[in-house]
C-alpha cells in the first residue's frame, strides 16, 4: 500500500462501500469535502468539520458571487446594445436635421438676396413714377399749380403726396 493510503485519517476516503455510502457516484463530486454533515460528524474532528465547511461556505459565496457577475454583466451587454442603438438612431436624426438645416440655410440665403433685389427694384420702380408724375405737373399747366397759376401751395402738396 501506499504512504497515502496508510495514513490514520485517509483510509476511509478509499474504500468503495464507505463512499457509495455517502452518496458518491460516477456522476457526483468526488471531492471529501463534500460529504454530508451526517457524516462529517463522525469522521472528523471539530476543527476539520469547521475548516471543511467554512470551504463549503466560500465555495458556495464564490459561486453565488459569480453568478451574481455573470447577470451584471448580461445587463451590461444589454444596456450597452441599447445604447448603441440609440446612439445609432440619434445619429440619424442629427445628419436628418443637419441635412434639413443646410435646406433652410440655401433657402434663407436665396430669399434674402431675393428680398434685397426687390427692394431695389421697388425703389428704382418708385423713382421712375415719381420723375413722371413731376413731369406730368410741369408739362400740364391745366393742374391749376404750374408756373403761370401762381399756386405754389398745390404743387408743394402733390409733391408731398408723390414722396411719401
Amino acid at each position: 500500500m501506499n504512504s497515502d493510503i496508510s495514513s490514520p485519517d485517509l483510509p476511509f476516503l478509499l474504500d468503495p462501500d464507505f463512499t457509495s455510502g455517502l452518496g458518491f457516484s460516477d456522476n457526483s463530486l468526488s471531492d471529501p469535502t463534500e460529504l454530508e454533515p451526517v457524516y462529517q460528524t463522525k469522521l472528523l474532528s471539530v476543527a476539520e468539520q469547521r475548516r471543511l465547511r467554512r470551504k463549503i461556505s466560500n465555495r458556495e459565496s464564490a459561486r453565488r458571487s459569480r453568478a451574481r457577475k455573470q447577470h451584471h454583466l448580461e445587463g451590461l451587454r444589454a444596456r450597452l446594445a441599447r445604447l448603441q442603438a440609440e446612439k445609432q438612431n440619434l445619429s440619424n436624426q442629427l445628419g436628418t436635421v443637419l441635412s434639413r438645416s443646410e435646406l433652410v440655410r440655401c433657402q434663407n440665403f436665396r430669399l434674402q438676396a431675393e428680398s434685397v433685389m426687390l427692394r431695389r427694384r421697388l425703389a428704382e420702380a418708385r423713382r421712375v413714377l415719381i420723375l413722371r408724375q413731376l413731369q406730368q405737373l410741369v408739362v400740364s399747366p391745366c393742374s391749376g399749380f404750374g408756373p403761370g397759376s401762381g399756386s405754389l401751395f398745390g404743387f408743394e402738396q402733390a409733391l408731398a403726396s408723390l414722396i411719401s
